[in-house]
């Protein structure tokens, strides 16, 4: 199939790490499956700061000064840009690309003519209303059927995301395609102590932002029940300690530990890089995910690649991924996941495995390449 050339669209940043990781697996999945094609990133300067190792790389100015603001005048069309820099395909047009393109609804009449196709990323807001402020849902709810009535191809990352869309917007019709996506394969060296600097020789890993819905509490709830058994596993979290909707979260979660007695126990390490983030994995007994709601997720692919063992909370998403060796617990049952702990502390070997490593990221490369060639096929509909 001859490719288009294909313009991904920079999402996330430190603030959304998982939206960021998205886009830059599928621009290596489109490059394995098909090495010749062009593709490069769209970035607006909004978020220029988290984009800049991107390449190639298409800087669409998006901030305005104090007098273009008073004017009223708005960045510059989109469309010439695009033109310009022969792209003719672009992806992911989400339900929001004004903070990082400038871009307002309808998109249609804005790119006029250049082909693109629509995703949304989840429906956290409808079943966890209670973290979003009514007008955070009424302006997804808008903007999302608004979206659906202008794309051309609609893209889930899961069947059980799609299955949502159907259930809260059956009002909504038209092409509707589920991609989801494998992360980059990687290569990481035997000896990685330089990596990870000074950790515990046996651990269990959490690697999410501290978001309120990722459930960093039902962790430190099992560990202090483990506590009272004399059971005291170390637990690393990576991710960055802010909460956008919540900005007192991250002195919550301190005042948590402290109030378990935890804080020698477990360490937050913060926003690491991606090597040592996939050092740490390689090494855990296991890496624990229990989180009210996800996306498809990219640590769970990152579980997938290495073949680690893993503890999930038992949600559809979860399920529907389904990583080797993965064991599910209900995201509220504190007692379920300190057995699921203490079980593991007892009976797993740290990593690496380097066996395993071999297998499942010769598997990971084959299913990067397969997604590859779904982007390319989306990015050709209608041509």
């Amino acid at each position: 199939m001859t490719t288009t050339s294909i313009g991904l669209i920079a999402v996330g940043g430190r603030g959304w790490m998982g939206g960021a990781n998205y886009v830059r697996h599928l621009a290596a999945a489109v490059r394995a499956a098909q090495p010749s094609a062009r593709v490069a990133y769209l970035c607006g300067d909004t978020i220029l700061e988290d984009w800049l190792d991107a390449k190639p790389r298409i800087d669409v100015p998006v901030k305005r000064n104090r007098w273009q603001r008073w004017l009223h005048i708005k960045p510059p069309p989109l469309r010439p840009l695009l033109e310009q820099s022969g792209v003719e395909f672009i992806y992911p047009v989400t339900y929001d690309n004004r903070y990082n393109l400038g871009l307002d609804f309808p998109v249609r009449d804005q790119l006029n003519g250049i082909r693109w196709a629509g995703w949304i990323p989840d429906f956290q807001h409808e079943h966890l209303p209670d973290f979003f402020t009514p007008e955070d849902i009424e302006f997804r709810r808008r903007s999302i059927a608004q979206l659906a009535s202008e794309a051309e191809t609609l893209v889930f990352s899961s069947e059980s995301s799609l299955a949502d869309f159907r259930r809260f917007h059956p009002e909504c019709h038209g092409r509707t395609v589920v991609l989801r996506f494998a992360v980059t394969p990687f290569i990481l060296p035997n000896d990685d102590a330089a990596i990870l600097g000074d950790v515990p020789p046996r651990f269990f890993l959490v690697c999410n932002q501290f978001w309120r819905h990722k459930n960093h509490a039902i962790i430190f709830e099992a560990l202090r029940i483990l506590k009272g058994r004399g059971i005291r596993p170390p637990v690393l979290c990576t991710g960055a300690l802010h909460d956008y909707r919540n900005a007192a979260f991250a002195q919550e979660i301190e005042a948590r530990l402290r109030d378990y007695g935890l804080g020698s126990q477990v360490t937050l390490l913060g926003l690491v890089s991606r090597e040592c983030q996939l050092a740490l994995m390689r090494r855990t007994l296991a890496v624990i995910q229990p989180s009210l709601f996800e996306g498809w997720s990219t640590v769970v692919e990152d579980i997938r690649a290495l073949g680690r063992p893993s503890f999930l909370s038992g949600l559809d998403v979860h399920r529907e991924q389904n990583p080797p060796g993965a064991k599910y617990f209900a995201p509220h049952d504190a007692e379920a996941l300190a057995e699921l702990l203490a079980n593991a502390w007892a009976n797993n070997p740290a990593g690496p495995d380097l066996a395993t490593e071999e297998r499942t990221l010769a598997a990971t490369r084959e299913r990067l390449i397969a997604i590859g060639h779904e982007v390319i096929s989306i990015a050709c509909h209608g041509r």
